[in-house]
């Protein structure tokens, strides 16, 4: 079984869509990366909160 060729306006479709592709992924990268943070941040203080009840 052969595959056809794909013409211009099809690689051109295909390019397009894997560039969109591609920005979404960096954009969910950075909304993780972004999200991490936060909760590393707020995970730190509860362990520290933590820490201070029981030296009480």
């Amino acid at each position: 079984m052969t595959q056809k060729e794909l013409d211009d306006t099809e690689l051109l479709e295909i390019l397009e869509l894997t560039r969109d592709t591609e920005q979404k992924a960096r954009e969910m990268c950075q909304m993780i990366s972004a999200n991490t943070a936060k909760y590393q941040k707020w995970s730190e203080a509860k362990a520290k909160q933590a820490e201070k009840q029981k030296q009480l």
